[in-house]
């Protein structure tokens, strides 16, 4: 996830409301789709430039806004005066690293969420924010970069006879929702994924690298925490607050299913983040083992060559008399000793199992 920190000592000492660029992508080309769309109606329409934007009031249906980029501030800006959209508003949109949360203004329902999706390169968890203005009849999304999950929703507003062309734009937004949390399930999947594969690691052997992949993915997990826990109690307020006029009864079913989606994924990452931690204690007693194994050997070792020894320094003393060196067997006697003895001795620790 991007440094917290580092945003919020952008805007250290300016008042509330400062519309100010946080976010890590300064330089993206912000763009404006615009689709216009009811039962007998599917129109697109594309803008770069917030002046070429001309907003059809006249039409009878709904309109979807999506803005791709946020770097941009004197373009969020004019977006929000044509929308009449309030500087509190516009300053949660350009902070990629707000909170998720949902408000209710006088003439319109402000939500954000956090769009997780995986970098097929990298492999690693990608975050952005999307921000929802839920109006009567419209639907603007704000997003930091073009890369989303709701090509399927796209498509299905282009297919004709389909149910989301006939419903309300809080139809729309619930799908946009909808699709987001699924694929919150998908990024837990890998995550799971890369758990069973280290644990399986860690059992075969563990390495100091492991360790630190364990660690990686420690930290991975409460980010994803971080952006899913928050979900109930926003999904809670949809299903109380959005009732009063952005989503009509009908809806209620489905922002009761979401809900239970919402569950299902805090739940998962509950599990995977115990999941890490008992990973982390196996990893520590995998080493404990590894590291009495070979004090063990040590230990036989040890003790194989404790008579060894004795045996060598006492036919080492420098004594006039000894009768055994004397004896031309003597050393082939006494060499051939020491080697029944050692065989001896491992024969005796592997009948007690202690090798």
């Amino acid at each position: 996830m991007p440094n917290s920190h580092a945003s919020r000592s952008k805007k250290n000492g300016l008042p509330p409301g400062s519309i100010v660029y946080t976010g890590e992508n300064p330089n993206h080309e912000v763009s404006m789709t615009v689709i216009y769309y009811n039962e007998a109606v599917f129109i697109k329409e594309v803008y770069h430039s917030i002046e070429d934007f001309h907003f059809n009031q006249n039409f009878v249906g709904n309109t979807w806004i999506n803005i791709d980029g946020i770097s941009d501030v004197e373009y969020i800006k004019k977006i929000g005066q044509y929308f009449h959209l309030d500087n509190l508003t516009l300053e949660d949109l350009v902070n990629p690293e707000q909170r998720v949360k949902l408000e209710e203004r006088e003439e319109y329902l402000f939500l954000i969420l956090k769009m997780l999706t995986l970098n097929l390169i990298t492999e690693e968890i990608e975050y952005e924010q999307l921000s929802f203005i839920l109006e009567n009849n419209i639907l603007i999304t704000f997003q930091e970069t073009p890369k989303d999950v709701f090509d399927g929703i796209r498509y299905r507003l282009e297919a004709d006879k389909t149910k989301i062309r006939s419903l309300s734009t809080g139809y729309l937004a619930y799908t946009l929702i909808d699709a987001i949390v699924d694929n919150y399930f998908v990024i837990l999947d890998e995550v799971e994924k890369d758990i069973d594969n280290l644990e399986a690691k860690v059992i075969d052997k563990s390495r100091k690298e492991d360790l630190e992949s364990i660690l990686e993915l420690k930290q991975s997990i409460s980010s994803l925490k971080r952006s899913i826990a928050p979900l109930r109690e926003l999904i809670t307020k949809l299903q109380t607050r959005g009732m009063s006029g952005y989503f009509s009864e009908d809806m209620r079913i489905y922002l009761n299913d979401l809900y239970d989606h919402s569950i299902i994924t805090f739940e998962t990452v509950e599990m995977l983040n115990n999941r890490v931690h008992e990973l982390v204690q196996l990893y520590h007693s995998t080493v404990s083992n590894d590291m009495n194994q070979i004090m063990k050997i040590l230990a036989v070792i040890s003790t194989i060559f404790m008579p060894l020894s004795f045996l060598t320094g006492l036919y080492g003393m420098n004594f006039k008399y000894m009768p055994e060196l004397e004896s031309p067997r003597g050393y082939f006697i006494l060499l051939g000793f020491m080697v029944l003895l050692v065989f001896g001795m491992l024969f005796y620790f592997k009948k007690k199992k202690w090798i």
